[in-house]
Order: C-alpha cells, then sequence, then structure tokens
C-alpha cells in the first residue's frame, strides 16, 4: 500500500509599506526642480523621452514665440519713432509709452491739451518743450496707428508666451512627480522558503508594494 504524503504549499501575502530611501527622495526633488527650470529635463533624465521631446518642443516654441515677437515690439518702435519725427515733427525718444499713443489720438499738440484741459485734468498737460507736434495730414496719422498696434499685438504675445512658459514649467514639474511616483510604486513579486518546522511544507510568496 502507497502512502500518500500531502505536501503542503503555504502562500502568505505581505504588504510592505516602508517609506521611500532618502537618497530617493533627493533624486525625485531634484528631477521636479530640473524640469521645473527646463521642462522636459526631469523626464528625460527618467528614460520618458516622448514626454521629453513634448514638453521640450512646446518650451523651444515659446522661446521662439518670445524672441520674435521683441524684434517686432524694437522694430515697431523704431518705425513709430521715425515716422512720428517725419510726418508730425514728434519726438519720441525716451518718452513714456503713453505719449506715443496720445501723439496717435490727436492730430496735434494744442488739440490735445486743450481736451485735457476742458475735462479738468491738469496733469496730462504737456509741456511745449519736447512734447510738441503737429500731423501733416489725418492719413499720415492713421498710418501711424498700425506700428502702433502692430507693437500692442507683439507685447501681447510676448505676455501669453511668458505666461504659457510658467504653466509649461509647472506642468512638466508635475508630471516628473507622478513619474516619479509610479516607478516607486511598482510591484516586487519574489518567492522564499518557509522557516521553522514548516520550512519542508511549502514556500512563501512576497509581494512588496512600496508607497
Amino acid at each position: 500500500m502507497r502512502t500518500v504524503i500531502p505536501i503542503l504549499i503555504i502562500v502568505s501575502t505581505h504588504l510592505s509599506a516602508t517609506d521611500p530611501p532618502a537618497k530617493s527622495e533627493k533624486k525625485a526633488n531634484s528631477l521636479i526642480i530640473s524640469s521645473a527650470l527646463v521642462p522636459g529635463f526631469g523626464e528625460l533624465k527618467l528614460g520618458e523621452n516622448r514626454r521629453a521631446k513634448f514638453f521640450g518642443g512646446i518650451e523651444l516654441g515659446l522661446w521662439l514665440t518670445v524672441i520674435e515677437s521683441n524684434v517686432v515690439m524694437h522694430r515697431s518702435r523704431s518705425k513709430m519713432v521715425s515716422y512720428a519725427a517725419v510726418h508730425a515733427g514728434a519726438d519720441l525718444d525716451g518718452k513714456e509709452h503713453q505719449f506715443a499713443v496720445d501723439v496717435a489720438n490727436y492730430m496735434s499738440f494744442d488739440e490735445f491739451n486743450e481736451q485735457q484741459q476742458r475735462r479738468r485734468l491738469p496733469s496730462r498737460v504737456y509741456p511745449a518743450e519736447g512734447y510738441d507736434w503737429m500731423w501733416t495730414s489725418e492719413d499720415h496719422r492713421e498710418h501711424y496707428w498700425t506700428f502702433l498696434r502692430s507693437r500692442a499685438l507683439a507685447e501681447k504675445i510676448t505676455l501669453f508666451a511668458v505666461g504659457g512658459m510658467i504653466v509649461n514649467r509647472i506642468s512638466s514639474a508635475i508630471d516628473v512627480s507622478y513619474l516619479t511616483k509610479l516607478k516607486d510604486s511598482e510591484l516586487s513579486l519574489n518567492f522564499r522558503p518557509l522557516s521553522g518546522e514548516v520550512a519542508s511544507a511549502g514556500a512563501e510568496m512576497v509581494i512588496t508594494l512600496p508607497f
């Protein structure tokens, strides 16, 4: 008669909730800061090339937008100065931007000052020296507006692009934070023999989930 000796397989599951090492935390923080400074850099260090290209591409596009907009702003300002000098006798050099706007809105220095006095705004009245102007025609004044609008649009685009850079940095930093936590929370599965009296009876399965 054969004797059947049952082999007992004992399976136990352990969930480890150990804190991540300080070194891992420092590395994660370093990657987050890197992405906040250079979007996509943290993703690149983590081997997430597609994500790195995405955030890096956005950053490059925004920088090109800022550069181009600043070129347009300076070019428009230069055209405004020269055009107003030739067709209105206005000196915009060293003046605040509001003066350039006032030159666009009024045909002459006298017309502007009279309007401010009627509105009882003496602080807005310009002195005669260095602020005098008179357009040679309405058409010239209207054409001057095209330079002013171009500069204003370029300035708005620059502000929009700078805002986009801030959002891109925040998004990249959040993405790296998510990726580091995701990598730290990967499951670890292994088997090991049971110890003690039941060592020959089975094995123990250990699932480790750090978080």
